[in-house]
């Protein structure tokens, strides 16, 4: 066993000296400098585990290798992490890159839990590889070279924050659990096979609401961030063209994500809430026309019911007080006149939709010059 462990941290050495080679070596834009100096540090640090395990390894003490073999371990799984994606970013960085980048920097910067969290982006589907000092985001590479789809990087940093407050928000969800066990519990039970059918998809349906849960609560902590353009954005990315959106057979209600259009339905409801009344009907009226079009009625097959409403939006408000994200102010809701290096990108993004939907024909135009500007002012 130790000759395999030895051979293994020899190896370890020469993939960390090449690994940092490309990464010293890569040309990349400014905003991704301290994301590369954090990988490099984190190369240091390995580099250090596996010399000290080579030294130990030369004691020849046998009470000691269950450590060096945990710790090789350790190092070969970040490494294969590091080489696998959070090394990307910086290995294939592109000038496109920088409006994602300057976006996550100041997004990061104004909640003091990622304040000196550095962040990189990678072209992929909407999401997030969240991790504690080093989360790597995801998004398309043709939605990444328009502000209007950047809202979306405000729901995936709410999965980040919900990683920096894990124990006390699994304690909520696990509370809201409890109180969806309570609310669909039958009012009368019957001792036979079809209560034990009964227990079974209640389990079903309470062990689905904690990925649900989290997912409804990055919702709002992108509708808290970004105001009416998180909803815009949300709603077009996703949109209601798609009939999946609407409707689900129960087996595959057993997901990651709840049916779109009750996430539209809470984010609606919240939205109003807040005072974008106006986003909110043109919103909801879409889906609504869709759905009469196409002949959906909604019908969650007991996953949700809306009775569970109350405890349900109870719940996110506690998740959202316990991680506290920067809410949108009414002057950057209402866009307009922004103005680079003055104003935050909360602003120009509920602008950009304004101009948008006031004039798509001129749009392109007019977005190139306003990226141009907060490029140039974001460094």
């Amino acid at each position: 066993m130790r000759p395999i462990i030895e051979r293994q941290n020899v190896a370890l050495l020469a993939d960390i000296a090449a690994l940092r080679r490309l990464i010293s070596g890569s040309p990349i834009p400014t905003e991704l400098q301290s994301y590369r100096d954090t990988l490099l540090q984190l190369l240091n640090h390995h580099q250090k585990t596996v010399e000290r395990n080579l030294r130990w390894l030369r004691l020849g003490r046998a009470n000691i290798l269950d450590n060096i073999y945990s710790e090789t371990l350790n190092v070969i799984y970040s490494m294969r992490l590091l080489s696998d994606c959070h090394a990307v970013p910086v290995l294939r960085a592109a000038e496109s890159d920088r409006l994602c980048l300057a976006l996550i920097h100041w997004m990061h910067g104004v909640h003091p839990q990622t304040q000196n969290c550095p962040a990189a982006c990678v072209d992929g589907n909407c999401s997030i590889l969240p991790k504690h000092g080093l989360p790597l985001y995801y998004f398309p590479c043709a939605e990444k070279r328009t502000l209007l789809y950047l809202p979306l990087f405000f729901h995936e940093i709410g999965h980040e924050l919900y990683l920096y407050h894990k124990r006390e928000m699994d304690e909520l969800v696990r509370d809201l659990r409890r109180d969806i066990d309570d609310l669909l519990m039958p009012a009368s039970q019957r001792n036979d096979s079809h209560l034990e059918q009964q227990a079974t998809q209640r389990q079903s349906i309470i062990d689905t609401w904690y990925s649900w849960m989290q997912e409804f609560y990055c919702d709002a902590v992108g509708l808290t961030i970004g105001g009416p353009c998180y909803l815009q954005a949300f709603s077009t990315f996703i949109s209601p063209l798609w009939q999946m959106n609407f409707y689900r057979e129960p087996k595959y209600l057993k997901s990651s994500h709840p049916v779109t259009l009750l996430r539209i339905r809470f984010l609606t409801k919240r939205a109003r809430a807040t005072g974008y009344t106006e986003i909110a009907q043109q919103v909801e009226g879409q889906w609504d026309e869709v759905a009469r079009a196409i002949g959906i009625e909604e019908d969650y097959h007991g996953f949700y019911d809306n009775v569970l409403e109350q405890v349900v939006d109870e719940t996110l408000e506690n998740m959202l007080v316990e991680t506290n994200p920067r809410a949108c102010t009414p002057s950057e809701a209402g866009g307009g006149l922004w103005v680079a290096g003055e104003d935050t990108p909360i602003r120009l993004l509920n602008w950009a939709w304004q101009q948008y939907m006031a004039n798509r024909d001129h749009y392109s135009n007019w977005e190139i010059e306003r990226i141009d500007d907060f490029l140039n002012n974001s460094t």
